[in-house]
């Protein structure tokens, strides 16, 4: 990518010029490394530098500061200043009447509407933006792996998949590691998701996630964590899972992906039936969504990691109170979550089998089910119905006992094709129950 001291060196001689379009152009490549680097406060800093020495111009190298600092403020969490910054820009689109300036600017909205969630939205602008060739071939290419991974979180499989395809190569072109390693692991999880093999799936995140050097990106770190605490936690090795989502937590970062590395550590900690799990949900509690607000992507999975977490530990009464959370969760849009690769309506069946609301949590596996073998998820089509059966067991009407233990031993089967062990020993202990 840049250097920081070739980009501020730049910046600095231009500023001495008095070259306008220079100053605006370094400050935007500046202001992106900040981002990649996670420095938002000085990434900030630099944009609006940068925007004061065009003061109130109307000119594309202002829209494209303007998009860039939207993006900086979606990255740091700050959703309304990220979205007036892309208002601003498309606003000057219009006004210079530039139909590939407003296709790249829509590319940069769909990435902030990603970040927190909206998929719908990010969809919409994602395809609109088309790849335009009006978009610089590096933010293009991260256009396309956000909406790469927006059509696969709304079940969108077959057109995610395509855009994979596309993807790889131009990433590979122009060397964007990131891109790059993203759509390796996708691929990796798509494949696993139509033919379960965790021994392929691991040695791809192994090699991948451990080689160096290693990508540079603000979470890259966190998220390889949580990748390896999930395979391990399939594969039955739950001390080595445990681990890696400890690490998870600790790398955490103050972006949108806020919350999954202690999501990860809390349903680790909860399915091997350590209590102390608890005590950090509340420490960090703050750090799960706000109701009627849009809330980051990792907010939303620590909501998932910690409904399931507190079901495991027994604690349904705290799992029912995020009920509601839950239904907004799948209001979003979304099918499956990535990359803790859980469906939400699944979560939501939980989530409604807690809060002892058993019609509604009928509804919910019952789509869950039906999403999962549309899409297809051998995996979570297994799940779907281990949490089908404790609800049924939960609830305990007439022949809900007997159709437990029918989805119970279909579960089982699943885990023992796959091979997940641990998996194997939770549906034969509820089965005896």
């Amino acid at each position: 990518m840049w250097r920081l001291p070739t980009s501020r060196e730049a910046l600095e001689i231009y500023i001495a010029l008095g070259d306008r379009e220079r100053i605006a152009q370094s400050c935007t490549e500046l202001a992106r490394v900040y981002v990649w680097a996670g420095r938002f406060k000085e990434a900030t800093q630099t944009a609006r530098r940068g925007l004061a020495h065009l003061e109130s111009e109307v000119s594309t190298d202002r829209a494209h500061l303007l998009a860039i600092l939207g993006q900086v403020h979606a990255n740091a969490r700050r959703y309304e200043p990220a979205h007036e910054a892309l208002r601003e820009a498309l606003n000057i689109a219009s006004q210079l009447s530039d139909p590939k300036l407003t296709a790249g600017l829509l590319g940069a909205r769909s990435i902030v509407s990603y970040l927190f969630l909206q998929l719908k939205e990010a969809a919409a602008d994602g395809e609109k933006a088309g790849g335009s060739p009006g978009t610089p071939p590096w933010d293009r290419a991260v256009q396309s792996q956000v909406l790469c991974q927006t059509l696969l979180m709304l079940g969108r499989m077959e057109d995610g998949t395509r855009l994979l395809d596309e993807l790889e190569p131009q990433a590979t072109k122009i060397g964007q590691s990131y891109s790059i390693a993203r759509c390796i692991i996708t691929r990796a999880w798509v494949e696993f998701s139509k033919a379960p093999d965790l021994g392929k799936l691991e040695a791809v995140l192994q090699q991948l996630l451990k080689s160096e050097p290693k990508v540079s990106f603000v979470f890259w770190d966190v998220f390889s964590q949580m990748q390896l605490s999930l395979v391990d936690f399939f594969s039955g090795n739950w001390e080595s899972a445990l681990s890696h989502a400890q690490e998870s937590f600790r790398l955490d970062v103050e972006s949108t992906i806020l919350g999954s590395g202690v999501g990860t550590l809390f349903r680790q900690m909860a399915y091997a039936g350590d209590r102390a799990a608890l005590a950090i949900l509340d420490e960090k509690r703050e750090w799960l969504p706000r109701s009627g607000q849009p809330n980051a992507g990792g907010s939303w999975s620590m909501l998932a990691f910690v409904i399931e977490g507190l079901v495991m530990l027994g604690e349904h009464s705290r799992a029912g109170q995020l009920y509601p959370l839950a239904r907004e969760l799948v209001d979003t849009g979304a099918v499956v979550l990535w990359p803790i690769f859980r469906f939400t309506q699944t979560i939501a069946g939980i989530a409604a089998t807690a809060a002892r609301q058993w019609e509604a949590a009928e509804d919910h596996f019952e789509t869950a089910l039906r999403q999962a073998e549309s899409i297809p998820h051998r995996l979570e089509q297994a799940e779907i119905r281990r949490f089908h059966a404790m609800m049924l067991m939960d609830r305990g009407a007439r022949g809900d006992r007997d159709k437990a233990r029918r989805l119970l031993n279909e579960a089982r089967e699943t885990y023992r094709q796959i091979g997940m062990p641990r998996h194997i020993e939770m549906t034969q202990s509820l089965n005896q129950s």
